[in-house]
């Protein structure tokens, strides 16, 4: 962050490009151009996650921003395939990171220079400018506003992290408290303002939807969905901590209400978008794709979690909200097969021995790139179980069931195969006998939770 308070040594700075490495080794057979190079990338991916995972011992103790970013970048690298179960087990995992992580931010948000102790140490207070007290040395408004882009990408987490791993939130209150706290009251505000300016646009005509329009839609859309993903998380911790059924009533309520909301305020804007998708950009195309997918997943997870805890009368409520999740989430899949965003293959320097080409670019669907591979096995798993209970139902046909396989296996197809979750999702669907598979859902999904961070 430059401008910041933050003086980085270079032991963070390379901590940080560890991370990245790590981080960015899943897309090297998209980058490389010949056979016997691809053939060596499973070896420089293990090589690349093991040395960074030795590094975030150290990185936790040097809080940085610089440190944050590349706990945060870890706890999103895929365990590679191949890692067996007790090298995975014998090291900090990526749920440690992104606790870290969290705690950093406190720490540096909170610029104290209290005296600090706990069971192993007495720390002195700060001396140093790494994290000055006094506000007028980090007044300045690229230091603000790169802070607050780093306190939202660390909330993003922290609600990532309370819903898909169903634990407590570290930064933001859970069922009691969360609906007075300003981030929450900010997105409720940014909506209304954006639903105004909806009144004025005309979204109806085609020529109204230009690339900077849906970039609005689209970015107001997104800060709704983390909301969505906050609400989820909090019905959630009432069913798991055996809140009084009042308390999970109201919980319950707020999510009904805020997936009504969301299509009162951005689907109409979000269909538009989808008509006039051809002739937007592809960064428009790829955020537009990114939250049909996720805030669609958390509905997702919300009936997943109302069925694996017994509520069924709480599923009528829900059960069109599901249908229509799911109907989006394949439309989501299907969209980022077939649209395509193009890759630069540009180094910096050509190391010897490199198979690259620098210059040149390669053309690659959207869902190959898409930094959260685990949410679309999540995703293909959650949509299985449902089109699998329908073909046991009668409600879907044979042919149907067997087209909805197809999107899911292709699209398990384009993610990163050094993903040792991605390669545990395929094998289920090499495993599994399709006439007989509905019987075996219970063990299918049942650990779906445990692979979220692999």
């Amino acid at each position: 962050m430059p401008g910041g308070p933050e003086r980085s040594s270079g032991g963070e700075e390379e901590s940080l490009r560890s991370a990245m490495a790590a981080f960015s080794a899943r897309w090297l057979p998209l980058a490389l151009g010949k056979l016997d190079a691809i053939r060596r990338c499973p070896s420089i991916v293990h090589a690349l996650w093991r040395h960074a995972r030795r590094d975030m011992l150290r990185v936790i103790n040097r809080p940085s921003y610089r440190s944050m970013l590349a706990l945060f970048l870890f706890a999103l690298t895929p365990i590679p395939a191949g890692i067996s179960e007790e090298e995975e087990l014998d090291g900090i995992s990526g749920q440690a990171c992104i606790h870290a992580a969290l705690q950093q931010i406190q720490t540096l948000r909170a610029r104290q220079r209290s005296l600090q102790f706990n069971g192993t140490k007495v720390s002195e207070p700060i001396k140093s400018n790494v994290i000055p007290a006094i506000p007028e040395a980090v007044a300045t408004t690229d230091f603000i506003t790169a802070e607050n882009i780093a306190y939202w990408a660390a909330l993003t987490f922290d609600t990532s992290a309370s819903l898909t791993l169903n634990c407590r939130p570290l930064l933001s209150s859970g069922l009691f408290g969360f609906e007075s706290e300003l981030p929450w009251r900010l997105v409720r505000a940014g909506a209304a303002k954006f639903q105004k300016q909806m009144q004025e646009w005309n979204t109806n005509a085609a020529s109204e939807i230009t690339d900077e329009r849906a970039s609005q839609i689209v970015a107001s859309g997104s800060a709704w969905k983390l909301l969505a993903w906050k609400l989820t998380a909090v019905f959630k911790e009432a069913l798991r901590d055996g809140h009084d059924e009042s308390e999970i009533n109201k919980a319950f309520r707020l999510v009904v209400e805020f997936i009504q909301e969301f299509n009162d305020i951005y689907r109409g804007p979000l269909e538009a978008c989808q008509r006039r998708m051809p002739f937007l950009g592809e960064q428009i195309r790829f955020r537009w794709y990114s939250l049909m997918l996720h805030y669609h997943l958390s509905i997702l997870l919300l009936v997943n979690s109302i069925e694996v805890t017994g509520r069924l009368d709480l599923l009528a409520e829900v059960a069109e909200a599901s249908t229509d999740a799911q109907n989006v989430v394949v439309n989501a899949l299907i969209f980022g097969l077939h649209n395509t965003v193009t890759l630069s293959i540009q180094p910096p320097s050509v190391p010897s021995g490199c198979v690259c080409t620098p210059g040149t670019s390669a053309s690659v669907p959207i869902i190959a790139l898409d930094p959260y591979p685990h949410h679309i096995v999540a995703v293909v798993q959650l949509v299985q179980k449902a089109v699998d209970r329908d073909l046991a139902l009668g409600k879907i046909t044979g042919s149907a069931h067997k087209n909805l396989q197809s999107v899911l296996v292709r699209a398990l197809d384009h993610l990163p195969q050094s993903s040792k979750s991605v390669k545990a999702a395929k094998g289920m669907f090499l495993a599994k006998d399709l006439p007989s598979g509905v019987g075996q859902l219970p063990d299918l999904y049942s650990g779906l939770d445990a692979q979220w961070q692999r």
